[in-house]
């Protein structure tokens, strides 16, 4: 389980860091469409999943309506961190899924708890 927190955290941090590159990059090229893109989500509140799956909704926003606004490295980076929120979003849906099935009575053969 400890494992499982850390890789969780190294992802998260990949996350800022990735943002952090973005945010530089949009603010030195005054590219103001993503970057408002990017202040919307971010930095994140949290690390729980509804802040991630926000991120990743709003990066998937930006990819689709505003394409055109992006160069090749934007596109690139952008790619990894949606990599990076994949990641993240599947450990917890996986975590939740376990949390579920360990909450879940365990019934005998003979039908006794």
């Amino acid at each position: 389980m400890i494992s499982g927190v850390v890789g969780r955290n190294t992802c998260v941090q990949d996350v800022n860091t990735i943002c952090m590159r973005l945010f530089d990059t949009w603010c030195e090229s005054r590219n103001l469409i993503p970057l408002a893109y990017l202040m919307h989500c971010w930095p994140l509140s949290d690390s729980r999943p509804h802040a991630i799956r926000r991120l990743q909704e709003t990066m998937k926003d930006l990819r689709r309506n505003h394409a055109d606004k992006l160069d090749p490295y934007a596109l690139s980076v952008l790619g990894e961190l949606a990599s990076h929120l994949d990641e993240l979003i599947d450990r917890a849906q996986t975590s939740t899924s376990h949390a579920l099935a360990d909450s879940q009575p365990r019934w005998s053969a003979g039908g006794e708890g």
